[in-house]
């Protein structure tokens, strides 16, 4: 008799088990280590030319809830923002974005269809600036419904990578970065870090330019994470180099610049790796927009976060790097009042100057599983 319950038991442990796996296999998002991206573009599109001067904006908008919340996952106990904030919030991006008009925008942290943020698309808001003429998005947070905090539980999520242009794109794709290291079902629910990157094409010269879009991992507690994704992202570049291609590479790092301990933060230095973050080898191998002399002459100057109740920022962790085929003419954070993201935008002015001697026409179109014209 106790043998049979216990097979009971024990079948029903395994059914409740199974059910459990499937049922987190169907809320959630698994992507591949590499997928396509889709890319929308309205009416004809103009081509960027090699040497001709373009600005490009970065900016991570806080999934456009606005700095009125202290949110649960930096200490606070909000999870939800009211549908009235987050449009007066959405109007004030879109005022920024207006006023610079850049060329082309790489932004993170853009949610299309989160209960936090109403459910609002706001990648369709920001298409209707009419301002770029291409899109294209992945998501790296997607979800049927998360179920924390248990109090009030997120819901659904679906945030974007999102990335415009003036000029013609000619294809987008997904590249998967490492996850943090926790249990399955954490990992299940918790944000896909990634990598958008896409083709822009360049009229005079063979290759396109590459633009990689990312946000990398926060609250990682040295946990490896950061120096595993900073390790593709470099294999990435490596091979975007070895190509020819010129590229730029925008985003939120999550990370201090190199040397700085965090230690004037306080409490919060224990997100920040010290000094032997990760950053360093992206330093060490490629080149910032800001380099790491203009950084020590004036660092308040390129500071990019605001943390909440705060007036002013205090660190930098985002940046932007780029090929040696990419010039740069400026480079600065934009201060826009009041701050509608806990985020400031940054701002690049640039050319593509290729070597001497390299050029022909462009080699963009998509053909089956691999893409024409990319390493």
């Amino acid at each position: 008799m106790l043998k049979r319950v216990g097979l009971v038991l024990a079948g029903l442990l395994v059914f409740l088990m199974a059910s459990g796996a499937l049922l987190v296999r169907c809320l959630n998002y698994f992507p591949r280590s590499l997928e396509r991206a889709p890319v929308w573009c309205a009416g004809a599109p103009k081509t960027l030319r090699v040497g001709q001067r373009f600005s490009l904006l970065s900016w991570n908008l806080q999934f456009g809830a606005g700095r009125s919340y202290h949110f649960f996952y930096d200490g606070g106990g909000d999870v939800h923002a009211s549908r009235s904030k987050v449009e007066r919030t959405l109007s004030q991006i879109g005022a920024l974005l207006s006023e610079q008009s850049p060329d082309l925008v790489l932004l993170q942290e853009v949610d299309r269809d989160s209960a936090r943020t109403t459910r609002l698309d706001e990648l369709d808001r920001l298409r209707g600036l009419n301002l770029w003429s291409c899109w294209t998005s992945t998501p790296y947070h997607r979800s049927r419904y998360v179920p924390v905090p248990l109090r009030e539980p997120l819901g659904r999520v679906d945030m974007h990578l999102a990335t415009g242009s003036r000029f013609r794109m000619a294809w987008a794709r997904r590249h998967a970065l490492p996850l943090l290291d926790e249990w399955f079902w954490r990992r299940a629910f918790n944000l896909k870090r990634a990598i958008l990157e896409t083709a822009v094409p360049l009229s005079g010269f063979s290759r396109p330019l590459v633009l990689l879009n990312t946000h990398l991992s926060a609250f990682s507690h040295g946990d490896g994470t950061l120096s595993r994704q900073v390790d593709v992202i470099m294999a990435r570049l490596k091979r975007l180099d070895e190509g020819g291609y010129p590229w730029i590479l925008a985003g939120d790092f999550n990370m201090l610049p190199p040397g700085e301990s965090g230690r004037r933060l306080g409490d919060e230095a224990k997100y920040y790796s010290g000094a032997r973050s990760p950053m360093a080898r992206l330093f060490r191998r490629y080149r910032t927009a800001v380099s790491a002399k203009a950084y020590a002459a004036d660092p308040s100057r390129h500071y990019t976060y605001i943390k909440f109740g705060a007036k002013e920022p205090d660190r930098r962790i985002d940046y932007i790097f780029v090929s040696a085929m990419v010039r740069v003419f400026d480079v600065r954070v934009l201060h826009p009042h009041p701050y509608p993201s806990d985020h400031l935008p940054l701002l690049l002015i640039a050319s593509v100057s290729p070597p001497d001697g390299l050029g022909g026409a462009a080699e963009v179109e998509e053909k089956g599983e691999g893409v024409q014209g990319t390493p």
